[in-house]
């Protein structure tokens, strides 16, 4: 897909400036776009990844020059920034800290077990998630995973499938389902390794497009987002214990910092360029978690960038565990940590799937009773920044790692 204004116009109806993701729209708003439609964003936000950032990889010959941590004043010039622009990033999801150093936290609520345990403690019996939970079971003891593989392959199966399995519960052609005898059918399927298969390409089943609608309580739809978290969480509790002390070493924190600048310094011009190609500020809507416009997106802006410190929080909750769980592997301390134990953690983090989300296509609809909702299906979806963030974090967190030795 092309960068033009046509396919723009079309992500900005269905994903807007207060509501920055579908998955949002759909587990906090219950108005979710149609498959089709998520697809299609997922396209064109690749095609504005590709033309609005610079990654700044090995194979480019014009590097920028940030701060270079533990010879320049690279706190100083980052946190200046955000100060300016802070309203603005915490429209965009960072946290309103008063200090640099309170953004760098990680959050041992995140780990499998206790994300698990969380879950479990809220569940009502015989709901859909409960009936999601004992698939997730099922599915880790055969085949000897942890919580979050075990439920992405969940997720993975209900995607694919789920028109089967709504298929083979319906007893009447056009009547509602509740979303919990869909998802005990899902459970006998795994129970008895009967899982149908659906084609070489399957589709979620969209009501909207004449299926049965299969529907839940708003208190089940959010028990059972709930309940499919564990499968974004796959760091245990002791790889963020030792994370906790990864992000408190200065010269990682400033490694961070220094790298999340490179990217925003190599991407202006890019960054003008879409600009003026689209006509629009609210192109740059997709780079929030990077970088905000400190003016803001409407027509009287002008690009003026400024570092989102939730991209810190980001990397400390979803990257430095995986660094953790490098070092842990080597059977090496915090204090240890190197270059290649960054890299390799950086690595691992993209094979444990942290880029990856599933969203549960809920929705609203007329005719149901208050406080119900529909479901019409699982998608799971993969950051369309994934492969060149990774890749830059790969070999920009280790650079300036290094670079900092004997700074701090």
């Amino acid at each position: 897909m092309t960068v033009d204004r046509r396919n723009l116009d079309v992500y900005l109806r269905s994903v807007n400036e207060e509501i920055q993701t579908t998955k949002m729209s759909s587990e906090l708003w219950f108005r979710s776009a149609r498959p089709q439609q998520i697809r299609a964003n997922d396209r064109f936000v690749h095609s504005l990844m590709s033309a609005g950032l610079d990654w700044g990889t090995s194979a480019r010959q014009e590097r920028p020059e940030p701060p270079e941590p533990g010879r320049c004043p690279v706190r100083r010039e980052y946190w200046s920034a955000v100060r300016s622009a802070q309203d603005v990033a915490v429209r965009f999801g960072a946290a309103d800290h008063p200090s640099l150093g309170a953004y760098f936290t990680v959050d041992a609520g995140r780990s499998g077990e206790a994300a698990f345990s969380r879950a479990r403690s809220a569940m009502v019996p015989l709901s859909p998630a409960d009936y999601l939970s004992r698939s997730i079971d099922r599915i880790a003891v055969r085949t000897g995973t942890g919580p979050a593989d075990a439920c992405r392959k969940a997720m993975r199966m209900l995607s694919r499938d789920w028109s089967l399995f709504v298929d083979a519960c319906r007893a009447q052609p056009h009547a509602p389902l509740h979303a919990s005898a869909v998802l005990r059918e899902f459970h006998e399927a795994v129970v008895t390794r009967s899982i149908p298969r659906s084609g070489s390409d399957p589709r979620p089943l969209d009501s909207r497009a004449g299926g049965p609608q299969v529907v839940l309580t708003e208190a089940e739809a959010r028990e059972l987002a709930a309940s499919y978290m564990i499968g974004r969480l796959p760091f245990t509790a002791q790889e963020y214990r030792v994370a906790e002390e990864l992000v408190a070493i200065p010269r990682l924190q400033e490694a961070v910092l220094a790298a999340q600048l490179h990217l925003m310094a190599g991407s202006l011009k890019a960054v003008g360029a879409l600009v003026d190609r689209l006509g629009t500020l609210r192109s740059l809507l997709p780079f929030t978690e990077a970088f905000v416009n400190r003016s803001g997106y409407g027509p009287s802006g002008r690009i003026d960038l400024s570092p989102n410190p939730k991209l810190i929080t980001v990397l400390c909750n979803n990257v430095v565990p995986a660094i953790a769980g490098e070092l842990l592997r080597r059977g090496v301390q915090a204090e240890d940590l190197d270059a290649a134990s960054i890299r390799a953690g950086v690595i691992a983090a993209r094979r444990r799937h942290i880029y990856e989300i599933v969203i549960a296509l809920f929705d609203r609809a007329e005719g149901l009773p208050p406080g119900m909702v529909t479901l019409s299906g699982f998608n799971v979806r993969v950051c369309p920044a994934a492969v060149p963030f990774s890749s830059f974090l790969e070999e920009w967190l280790p650079f300036y790692f290094d670079r900092g030795r004997g700074g701090g």
